[in-house]
């Protein structure tokens, strides 16, 4: 089956939001944050998303299989806000492939950002393989610390 990336329509959301809650459960049980955790997403909440910045759904054949959400910071700065596979899709390297995608769509963009919660060092491992470094940190909430990544390209 081939991997593609495909700008979300609004056909997308309830598996999208789906592929979501089963992703970040982990992370929302360790953090409890309530106000900004996508297991908490709701369809009109993405469908605003979607039309505010720069969403993709990730797809294997005909099959959804998770997402991104992309902020535009100016001409040259993005913030990837989340990229997120189904559990089924992950570690078998679609997510470098992913990135790798998504940066070359955008060549005019020459520095990129993200956040990943402090205890996630799979995250964390992740995008430093691609080339991206801490660069400071966040606390959110009593429980919740990100870590901000950057890379130049």
């Amino acid at each position: 089956m081939e991997l593609s990336i495909k700008r979300t329509e609004s056909h997308d959301i309830n598996t999208l939001i789906s592929i979501q809650k089963e992703v970040f459960a982990e992370d929302y049980a360790i953090y409890e944050d309530h106000d900004s955790t996508p297991v908490n997403d709701t369809p009109e909440k993405l469908m605003e998303n979607m039309e505010r910045y720069i969403h993709f759904t990730i797809w294997m054949g005909k099959q959804v299989i998770g997402g991104i959400d992309i902020r535009p910071l100016d001409e040259k700065r993005m913030r990837l806000s989340k990229l997120f596979l189904s559990t089924e899709y992950q570690n078998k390297g679609l997510g470098s492939k992913i990135i790798k995608r998504i940066e070359s769509e955008f060549p005019s963009i020459k520095d990129w950002s993200l956040y990943t919660p402090y205890l996630n060092k799979r995250n964390q491992h992740f995008y430093e393989k691609r080339g991206y470094v801490k660069i400071d940190q966040v606390q959110v909430t009593e429980k919740l610390l990100l870590f901000k990544y950057e890379k130049i390209v």
